[in-house]
């Protein structure tokens, strides 16, 4: 027997459309608000800026929003599209809004606009308009702006604020866990608590930090029935699942799943991104089949790529496959068995590459990242030749002892997207000066890298004192 199927999305009479793009305003307006608290009040509260700059913030947002609105409706006003031009009133404010939220605050205006012009013309329009693009627009543009603009934003402070900019060492809670899998000491603590992360007083995003007024935005999304709740559902119970696995077999407590949780933009992918009507499958088998994959490729990229978020580059690759998934689930409408080898398959993968990256991540004696490539001893000088891997690449260097002591430290060759701050911080020289370089804060937005040259020091003052 076939089945028919058609293309989405399926909710196409004005009124209701209009309705789910007044539920879904009303629930990101608490985040905006929040944003205008954390990202401009407190700091000015703190004496970082003047007055005005606390709707800084709500400003970013409306820019956004205002970007994607207007050249939507300048492109089909002017090429006489009067169906997509009605759709385009009732939808367009969303991508440029979704845009703001999901970059850092320190993303310069016209970068924002940027990825504004190419969520509406790359990510919607290029497909033909609202009900027939693939991928998701707003992270069409995200992914634009972070590929072309990210060492921009981060020379202009990445996701702090200016009070966390003084305050916090770190860039973001994840970002430090790409040199391993880290413990409670070194990815909560520098925050706070896990309270911390549930209220959102952490590096993030423009709005993504607050995990509470996201999971409230979903209890009022699926109340209203405006989601499609399974997929965020699964979405997060998978990512829970795999990372209580990880965190088990490596000793760590149940903190360290709801550490990824809480923790970059799991949450608001999960509840705003990951069920958008349009790219996100229909049917009920579809939707399931798509959480547990989304879980699955989100603590892939998490863990085995040198990038510490994954959200948006999961839910982009699993747009590609809607279209079969929806596939199999409209055969499991009427036969479950018919999709029984996704769920398998689904499972599996989950279970193994959970084991696999657990093991990858149990704690050796040496640091698989670093390597002797030479030692020789010249005027009462021992000088190690060695190699780390950073964040863009491998940082080769030169450790010169003289009487049990590190006396100079010199870089060979690197290729660290991020190198500008670590020389503005003269980060070398505070290491060098220090007491115990094992105490020296790591350089803001470049910590992946800093904390890579500590790596070089310590791996070379254990080996020297074996």
């Amino acid at each position: 027997m076939k089945f028919k199927t058609f293309e989405g999305p399926y909710i196409k009479e004005e009124q209701q459309l209009s309705v789910i793009m007044r539920h879904l305003i009303l629930a990101l307006l608490p985040l905006v608000v929040f944003t205008v608290y954390k990202n401009g009040y407190i700091p000015y509260q703190e004496g970082y800026h003047d007055f005005i700059y606390i709707f800084y913030p709500l400003l970013f947002v409306l820019i956004g929003m205002a970007t994607t609105y207007f050249s939507e409706i300048a492109y089909y006003s002017l090429n006489k599209q009067a169906e997509q031009l009605a759709m385009a009133k009732k939808t367009a404010l969303l991508p440029g809004l979704f845009v703001a939220l999901v970059l850092p605050l320190n993303t310069p205006i016209l970068v924002l606009i940027f990825g504004c012009l190419i969520a509406t013309f790359i990510g919607k329009i290029i497909f033909g308009g609202f009900g027939n693009n693939i991928f998701n627009p707003a992270l069409i543009g995200v992914l634009f702006v972070t590929a072309i603009f990210s060492v921009t934003i981060v020379d202009q402070g990445g996701y702090l604020n200016e009070y966390e900019l003084d305050t916090i060492s770190q860039a973001t809670p994840l970002a430090t866990e790409v040199e391993g899998i880290g413990d409670y000491e070194t990815l909560v603590t520098p925050y706070g608590d896990l309270s911390n992360f549930l209220f959102g007083t952490i590096p993030g995003s423009v709005g993504e930090t607050s995990a509470l007024l996201i999971l409230l935005a979903f209890a009022y999304l699926t109340m209203n029935k405006m989601i499609k709740w399974r997929i965020s559902v699964i979405y997060v119970l998978t990512v829970f699942l795999m990372t209580y696995l990880i965190g088990t077999l490596n000793d760590l407590d149940v903190w360290y799943p709801l550490f990824h949780i809480f923790s970059g933009g799991l949450l608001f992918g999960a509840v705003f991104m990951a069920t958008d009507p349009v790219t996100s499958p229909t049917t009920p088998v579809g939707q399931i089949l798509f959480g547990l994959f989304l879980g699955l490729l989100t603590v892939v990229f998490r863990f085995l790529s040198p990038y510490p978020e994954g959200v948006l580059t999961a839910i982009l690759t699993m747009n590609l496959f809607v279209f079969i998934l929806d596939k199999v689930g409209q055969k499991a409408r009427f036969n479950f068995s018919k999709s029984t080898i996704g769920f398998v398959g689904a499972w599996l993968l989950i279970v193994v590459l959970s084991l696999v990256i657990a093991a990858g991540f149990e704690k050796e004696e040496t640091d698989d990242r670093f390597q002797i490539v030479n030692i020789k001893e010249e005027n009462n000088q021992t000088i190690y030749l060695v190699e780390q891997r950073a964040f863009s690449g491998i940082i080769r260097a030169e450790v010169y002892l003289e009487n049990g002591q590190i006396v100079d430290f010199v870089i060979v060759s690197q290729v660290e997207s991020y190198w500008q701050r670590i020389e503005d911080a003269n980060y070398i020289e505070q290491l060098l000066e220090a007491d115990d370089f094992r105490e020296v804060d790591a350089v803001s937005s470049a910590t992946i890298t800093a904390d890579a040259l500590k790596n070089i020091l310590e791996n070379v003052w254990e080996d020297y004192h074996e």
